[in-house]
C-alpha cells in the first residue's frame, strides 16, 4: 500500500463520520487562517503597512530573481527528446554555457577577492617575526582552491572546443552516421564562444591579480625557506619529514603553474584539445577554423558596437577575454595565419588606445598593449616596437584627454542621472497597459546602463592615476566622488520603488516573453505549412521553435535564458529562409530584455558595485573635508556612505589575516575615524567657540564679536543632515555636537561653579540659532561648608574604606586616628554627600557604583585567595566535620572554644610588625568590602535628600497639576460654565514656554523621588552581579566561609576592646565603631547563600551562654572567696594573697561583662545588616510572623486567669 493510501486509511480511522475531503479542507482553512493572523502581527509590529516608495534606511528589500533551480535537462523537457540528435546538441551545449557560468560566478565571489586582498594589513605597523609564513599558510587553501578552479576550468574549456571541433566538421556530410550533423554547420553558437571568452577572462585575470600583487612571491619564498628547514631537521619543527617533503613538493607546483603567469598559459600548453580515439581534429579541421575565425570578428564588432555608448555594459571584460581567445587561435593555427588575420589582430590591438587600461578587482588592471606584447610578440613587433612605450603613451592621451573632458563629462552624468530619475519616478501618462509595461522595461534598462557607464568612467580614471603613478587633485577627486554618490544613487533610486517594481515584475516578464512568442508564431506556422518539404536545418529550426514557447511559459531564470540563447542561434540560421535579418534581430533585442529584466538586480549590484574603494581610501578624509567646508553637499551623506559599505563583502573574503574580521574592522574604524575627525570634531568645536564669542559680545556690550572677522557659517545643512547607518551605528551630526556640547557644558561648569550662568546662556542661545535642545548641567552655585567632595572620595575608594571606619545608625564614617596626617579627624556624613550631589547632579551616584563594583571585584579575589590557602580549608574542613559529629553533644551550638582555638592556631603561623595574623588582615578585608557597601548606601540616601528638598515645594505628588492645561480660556472667565464668554487679549507664547517648563522639571523631580525601590536598590544589584560568578564550580571552596565566621567575630571582639581602651590612652589608635565588619560578612553571607548553614551554627546564642556560664563561674568563685575572707577576718587571719585572689576575680568578671556588651553590639550590627539584603518575601513573611506575634500577645492579656499565671 502507498503512502497516500495509508495517509487515506489514517484520516478514515481517526474521523469515521467525516469524509477525507472535509478534513483536509477544515486543515486548509485553519492552516491559511493562522497564516493571515501572523502577516497580520507582523504587520502591526512594523507600525505602517509598506508603502509605494521604500526608504533607503529599509531593513526589507526585495529580491526579483526566479527562485526556480531548474536543470538544463528539466527545462528541455521531455519533448524535445522527439528529435535525440537535437536534444543532444542542445543538452551538450547549454549544460557547459551554465557551468561556464557557475564557474564565473565562483571566481567573482570567492578566488578572486581573496587573492586581491592578500598582503592587505589591518594597521600599518611592521609584521612580527613569523606573521609573512603565517599570512601565506592560511592562504594556502584558497591557492589550491584556485588551482583545482583552474583544472575545471580547462576541462571545460576543452569540452567546448572539443564539441564544436565535432559539430564543425567536414566529415559530418561525408558520413551517414554523423549526415545529421551537417545541417548544424550553418547556426553560429556565439552564446557558447562568448562563455569561452566570459572563463578566459577569468583565467587572465588570476594572472593579473597574482602578477601584479607584490606580497605573493616575497611570501612563497620565505614559506619555502621554513619548510626546508622543517624538512631538515623535523625533529626540532615536530613535523613528519615525509609530509614536509610533500608540501614542498606542492610549494613547487604551485608557484610554477599558479604564480610564474602561467594560469592562462598552461590552458594551451597542457591541454591536448585533440581526440584521436573520438576522430575529433581541432588544429587541421579547417571548417572548425572558419567557424573559430568568424566567432572571433563577430564579437569583436559585437564590442566595438558597444564601446564609447550606452549598450557598452560589461563589454570590457568580453575584450580581455577575447585577447585570450585570439592567442588560442594563433597557438592553434600559427602555420595558417593569413594577412586578413594580422589586419584583425592590428584592429584588436589598436582597441588599447581608446581602452588602454580595464579594471579587473581592487587596483588590478589589464594592460591590453602589455599582454599581447608579451604572449604575441611576433605579431605585436609587426604592430608597433615597443608595446609597453605604446601603453604608456596611450594611458596619458586618454588621461589628457579625460582631464580636458572632467568636468564636462561630470556634468553630464549628473544631468543624464537626473533626467531618468525623474521620468522613472514620474506618474505615467498613458493609461495604455503594453506602454506602461514597456516604458518601466526601459528605464529599468537605461538605470543599469546608467550606473555601467558611471562606474566604468570612474575605475577608469582610478586605473590611469595607479598606471601613471600620478595623483590626484583635490577637485578631481571631489568630482568622482560625485560621479559615486550619482550611481548610489541609481541603486537607491531601484530600492525606493521595489515595491512598484514588484508589481509589474512578472507583468514585464510575462509581456516580453509574450512579445517574443508572438514574434516566432509567424515562422512556426510557415514551416508547418511546408512540414513534407522541410530540409534538416528547417527541421532543427521548427525543434527550436517549440522548444523556446515551451520555456517561455516558465520563469526566465538562468537556465531558461541559456536554453532561450543557444535555441535562438538554431533558430536564426541564415539557410533556412523563413524570415528577413531584421527579424531575427527583433527576436535577439526581445531575448536581450528579457535577460536584463529577469536578471536586473544582479546586473545592477555589480554596475554599483563601489568595493575597489577600499583600495582608493586615501580620498575618504579629502571627502568629508570638502563636505564640511561645503555644507550644502550634507545631503549626499547616505549615497557615499553606501558606497564605502560595498569593500564589506570583499573584506570578510580575506583568508590571510589571523581574523577574517580583521581587515572589516581596521576599514569599519577607519572611515568612522575619517567621519569624526574631519566633520563631527571641528563642526562642534567651531559650534562652541560660535557659541562662547557670541555670549562674549553680549556681556562685552558689542554688536558682533572683535574676536574674529570671519563669516558666520550656515551649519544648518550638517546639522539636520539624515542619520547614516554604518555597520549597525547610526551617525547623527546633530546628536553628536548635542553629546559634545552637554559633556563641555557639563565639565567647564563642575570646574568654575560660578560660570554656570554663561553656559546656560550658551545653551538657550544653542536652541535659538541652531534648535538644539541640551539637557541642563543641574549644577547650583558654589556653597562653602561643603566638606570632602564625592568625586575626590570616589577616584580614591581604595583608600577611603581602608582609612575611616562606619557607623551603621547614624550613617557616618570617621577616619582613624591613625592615618589621620592633621591634628583633627575628618567625617564624612550625608549632608557632605548632598552637598557634593548638588554640585555635580543625581549621576555621580551610578558613577559611584561603578567604583565600588570594581573595588568589590579586586577584594573578592583577594578574599577567594585565602580561603583557598590549604593551610584554612583543610582546618575549616576539619570545623566543618567536627560540627557534623558533634552537633547533638553540643545542642546544635558551635562552641566558642572552637572558635578561640582557630584563633590560637592561625597565630601560631605568623604575625606580623603590627602583631597582626592573616585572619586579622581577612577581617580587614571583609571590613573593607562593608565599608565600600556602606558607601553605596550613603549616597543612595544622599541622593533621597537631595531631591526631597526640591520636591517639598510640590503640594502632593500624587496629584501634580498640569500648569500648561491651566492657561485655558476657561480659568480667565468671570463664569468659568459659560462657553461663550469670550476673553479679551492672548496669552503669550512665552508663558506657555514657561509653562511647559515648569511641568518638566516638576515631573523630572517626581519621577526620580517617588519612582520605584527597585530602580536604585544598589545592593540587589550587587548582589545579582557578584552571585553569578562566586556560586560558580570553580569557587567552590567559598562555601566554607560561613565556618570561619566564628573566629572572625573573635578577632573583630579582641580589636574593638582594643580600639576602645585607646580611647584613654595617648598616641594609640583608637575608634569606638567599626560597623563595615557586620555588613560586609551580611552581604558574602548572602551572595554565597550560606545564611542558613551560618544561623545553623545559632553562634550568637552559643556565645551568650558560653560567657553567661563563664560570668556564673567568677561570681560563684567571688561568693566563696568573699565568704572564706568574711570567716577569717572574724578569725583576724586575712592575708594579702586572698585580697588579690578577688581583685582577680573582679577583674575577670568586669571583662566577662565588657565582652558580652561589645558582643551584643556586634549581633546588633548583624541584625540590621541583614535587613538590607532581605527579600522582598522573606520582609512580607517576617512581618507576618510579627503581627501574629502581637495577636497572641493581645488574646493571651484577655485569656481568663491570665493575670493569674503571671502573664
Amino acid at each position: 500500500m502507498g503512502d497516500d493510501e495509508a495517509e487515506y486509511v489514517t484520516m478514515c480511522k481517526a474521523e469515521p463520520d467525516r469524509l477525507p475531503q472535509d478534513v483536509i479542507t477544515d486543515k486548509f482553512r485553519e492552516f491559511v487562517q493562522g497564516y493571515g493572523d501572523k502577516l497580520e502581527g507582523s504587520e502591526k509590529l512594523m507600525d505602517e503597512a509598506v508603502g509605494e516608495v521604500w526608504d533607503m534606511g529599509d531593513p526589507i528589500a526585495l529580491s526579483f530573481a526566479p527562485d526556480t533551480k531548474h536543470t538544463i535537462e528539466e527545462v528541455l523537457g521531455q519533448k524535445a527528446k522527439a528529435d535525440q540528435l537535437f536534444y543532444k546538441v542542445m543538452m551538450a551545449t547549454s549544460s557547459l554555457v551554465a557551468e561556464v557560468g557557475d564557474l564565473v560566478d565562483e571566481a567573482k565571489t570567492r578566488l578572486i577577492p581573496a587573492l586581491t586582498l592578500f598582503g592587505e594589513k589591518p594597521t600599518e605597523a611592521e609584521q612580527e617575526d613569523g606573521e609573512v609564513q603565517l599570512e601565506f599558510g592560511r592562504c594556502l587553501p584558497v591557492l589550491l582552491d584556485t588551482w583545482t578552479f583552474c583544472d575545471r576550468a580547462y576541462k571545460v574549456i576543452e569540452n567546448i572546443i572539443q564539441q564544436l571541433a565535432s559539430l564543425y566538421n567536414d566529415k559530418n556530410r561525408k558520413r551517414t552516421d554523423r549526415k545529421g550533423l551537417a545541417a548544424y554547420q550553418y547556426s553560429h553558437l556565439t552564446t557558447v564562444w562568448m562563455s569561452i571568452v566570459d572563463l578566459m577572462s577569468i583565467l587572465m585575470g588570476f594572472d593579473q591579480i597574482i602578477l601584479q600583487n607584490a606580497s605573493f612571491h616575497p611570501a612563497l619564498t620565505v614559506y619555502k625557506r621554513m619548510m626546508k628547514n622543517a624538512r631538515n631537521q623535523p625533529e626540532k619543527f615536530n613535523v613528519d619529514a615525509q609530509q614536509a617533503k610533500r608540501v614542498g613538493f606542492l610549494l613547487e607546483k604551485i608557484e610554477t603553474d599558479l604564480l610564474d603567469d602561467q594560469i592562462f598559459q598552461r590552458l594551451l600548453d597542457e591541454r591536448p584539445f585533440e581526440d584521436p580515439e573520438g576522430m575529433i581534429s581541432v588544429r587541421d579541421n579547417l571548417m572548425f577554423m572558419t567557424e573559430f575565425n568568424f566567432q572571433m570578428r563577430e564579437i569583436f564588432t559585437f564590442i566595438k558596437r558597444g564601446h564609447g555608448t550606452s549598450n557598452e555594459v560589461d563589454r570590457r571584460g568580453m575584450y580581455v577575454g577575447l585577447c585570450g581567445l585570439f592567442k588560442m587561435y594563433y597557438q592553434f593555427y600559427r602555420d595558417k595565419i593569413k594577412n586578413d588575420d594580422k589586419k584583425f589582430f592590428k584592429s584588436l590591438f589598436d582597441v588599447h588606445k581608446e581602452v588602454p587600461v580595464i579594471h579587473i578587482a581592487g587596483n588590478i588592471t589589464f594592460a591590453p598593449a602589455e599582454w599581447l606584447g608579451r604572449k604575441l610578440p611576433e605579431l605585436s613587433n609587426s604592430v608597433c616596437r615597443d608595446p609597453n612605450r605604446e601603453h604608456l603613451s596611450a594611458c596619458k592621451a586618454l588621461l589628457k584627454q579625460i582631464e580636458e573632458d572632467f568636468q564636462a563629462t561630470t556634468n553630464k552624468q549628473l544631468r543624464d542621472v537626473t533626467m531618468w530619475a525623474c521620468r522613472f519616478e514620474s506618474k505615467h501618462m498613458t493609461s495604455k497597459t503594453d506602454d506602461i509595461i514597456a516604458r518601466k522595461a526601459f528605464m529599468i534598462a537605461k538605470g543599469v546602463q546608467l550606473a555601467t557607464d558611471i562606474s566604468t568612467w570612474v575605475k577608469t580614471v582610478f586605473s590611469l592615476h595607479v598606471c601613471l603613478e600620478t595623483p590626484l587633485t583635490t577637485k578631481r577627486v571631489l568630482m568622482l566622488a560625485q560621479s559615486i554618490e550619482l550611481v548610489k544613487s541609481i541603486q537607491l533610486t531601484f530600492h525606493r520603488k521595489s515595491a512598484e517594481i514588484g508589481n509589474l515584475m512578472s507583468i514585464m516578464c510575462e509581456y516580453i516573453s509574450f512579445t517574443l512568442q508572438r514574434v516566432l508564431t509567424p515562422f512556426k506556422r510557415k514551416l508547418k505549412e511546408n512540414l513534407t518539404r522541410l530540409d534538416e536545418t528547417q527541421v532543427d529550426q521548427l525543434s527550436a521553435i517549440e522548444l523556446m514557447q515551451r520555456v517561455l511559459y516558465g520563469a526566465p531564470n538562468r537556465s531558461s535564458i541559456v536554453v532561450l540563447k543557444v535555441a535562438l542561434h538554431l533558430v536564426t540560421s541564415k539557410t533556412g529562409g523563413i524570415a528577413r535579418p531584421e527579424d531575427f534581430d527583433a527576436m535577439r533585442v526581445y531575448l536581450r530584455k528579457l535577460e536584463l529584466v529577469s536578471t536586473w538586480q544582479a546586473s545592477l549590484q555589480e554596475a554599483c558595485d563601489c568595493s575597489y574603494l577600499y583600495w582608493q581610501r586615501i580620498i575618504i578624509p579629502v571627502y568629508f573635508k570638502n563636505v564640511y567646508n561645503n555644507p550644502t553637499k550634507a545631503g549626499t551623506f547616505p549615497f557615499m556612505f553606501a558606497a564605502l559599505h560595498d569593500p564589506c563583502h570583499v573584506l570578510l573574503c580575506a583568508h590571510h589575516t589571523k581574523d577574517k574580521r580583521e581587515l572589516f574592522n581596521a576599514y569599519r574604524k577607519e572611515v568612522s575615524a575619517a567621519f569624526l575627525e574631519e566633520i563631527v570634531q571641528p563642526l562642534s568645536r567651531e559650534i562652541e567657540t560660535t557659541l562662547r564669542l557670541s555670549t562674549h559680545s553680549v556681556v562685552l556690550e558689542q554688536g558682533k564679536h572683535s574676536l574674529g572677522d570671519k563669516p558666520h557659517k550656515d551649519f544648518t545643512h550638517l546639522l539636520n543632515a539624515p542619520t547614516v547607518r554604518w555597520f549597525g551605528t547610526g551617525y547623527n551630526i546633530r546628536d553628536s555636537v548635542q553629546d559634545y556640547l552637554e559633556r563641555q557644558f557639563y565639565n567647564l561648569t563642575a570646574l568654575h561653579p560660578e560660570d554656570w550662568k554663561t553656559y546656560e546662556e550658551m545653551r538657550a542661545l544653542a536652541k535659538e540659532r541652531y534648535a538644539m535642545t541640551l539637557n541642563e548641567s543641574y549644577l547650583p552655585g558654589q556653597i562653602l561648608d561643603q566638606g570632602l567632595d564625592i568625586l575626590e572620595i570616589t577616584r580614591s575608594i581604595h583608600h577611603f574604606v581602608n582609612r575611616h571606619v562606619y557607623n551603621m545608625n547614624s550613617q557616618l564614617f570617621i577616619e582613624k586616628t591613625k592615618v589621620s596626617e592633621s591634628k583633627h579627624i575628618h567625617t564624612v556624613h550625608i549632608r557632605h554627600i548632598v552637598n557634593s550631589i548638588r554640585t555635580h547632579g543625581t549621576g555621580m551616584t551610578n558613577t559611584t557604583v561603578n567604583f565600588v563594583f570594581r573595588l568589590l571585584k579586586k577584594k573578592f579575589y583577594t578574599f577567594s585567595q585565602f580561603l583557598f590557602d590549604e593551610l584554612v580549608k583543610s582546618r575549616l574542613l576539619k570545623d566543618i566535620k567536627w560540627f557534623a559529629e558533634n552537633r547533638e553533644a553540643n545542642y546544635n551550638l558551635y562552641p566558642m572554644k572552637r572558635a578561640d582555638k582557630f584563633v590560637k592556631e592561625i597565630r601560631r603561623l605568623g604575625v606580623d610588625q603590627e602583631d597582626q595574623s592573616t585572619l586579622d588582615h581577612f577581617r580587614k578585608l571583609i571590613t573593607e568590602i562593608g565599608n565600600g557597601l556602606a558607601y553605596v548606601r550613603m549616597v543612595r540616601t544622599g541622593g533621597m535628600q537631595a531631591i526631597s528638598g526640591y520636591i517639598n515645594f510640590v503640594p502632593n505628588l500624587d496629584d501634580i497639576p498640569c500648569f500648561e492645561s491651566m492657561l485655558s480660556d476657561a480659568n480667565f472667565r468671570a463664569n468659568p460654565e459659560d462657553s461663550d464668554e469670550e476673553v479679551d487679549g492672548e496669552i503669550p507664547e512665552t508663558t506657555h514656554q514657561a509653562a511647559r517648563n515648569l511641568d518638566s522639571i516638576v515631573k523630572n523631580q517626581e519621577r526620580k523621588f517617588g519612582g520605584s525601590s527597585e530602580d536604585s536598590d544598589y545592593f540587589k544589584l550587587l548582589e545579582s552581579v557578584f552571585k553569578a560568578d562566586l556560586m560558580s564550580e570553580q569557587n567552590k571552596h567559598l562555601q566554607l566561609f560561613h565556618i570561619i565566621v566564628p573566629p572572625l567575630t573573635v578577632s573583630y571582639l579582641e580589636h574593638m576592646i582594643s580600639m576602645k581602651d585607646g580611647l584613654n590612652k595617648k598616641g594609640r589608635d583608637c575608634c569606638i565603631t567599626d560597623d563595615g565588619f557586620a555588613l560586609g560578612v551580611s552581604f558574602i553571607l548572602k551572595v554565597l547563600n550560606l545564611i542558613p548553614k551560618f544561623e545553623s551554627l545559632h553562634w550568637f546564642q552559643s556565645v551568650k551562654t558560653h560567657y553567661k556560664e563563664e560570668k556564673q563561674k567568677v561570681e560563684q568563685m567571688v561568693a566563696t572567696a568573699n565568704a572564706t575572707a568574711k570567716t577569717k577576718k572574724e578569725r583576724n587571719i586575712a592575708t594579702g594573697e586572698q585580697q588579690g585572689e578577688l581583685s582577680t576575680l573582679n577583674l575577670s568578671s568586669t571583662r566577662i561583662a565588657q565582652r558580652m556588651a561589645e558582643f551584643k553590639l556586634m549581633e546588633y550590627a548583624f541584625s540590621s545588616a541583614k535587613v538590607f539584603f532581605k527579600d522582598k518575601k522573606q520582609v512580607k513573611e517576617d512581618d507576618d510572623e510579627d503581627e501574629e506575634d502581637e495577636e497572641d500577645e493581645e488574646s493571651l492579656d484577655e485569656a481568663p486567669g491570665a493575670k493569674a499565671l503571671g502573664y
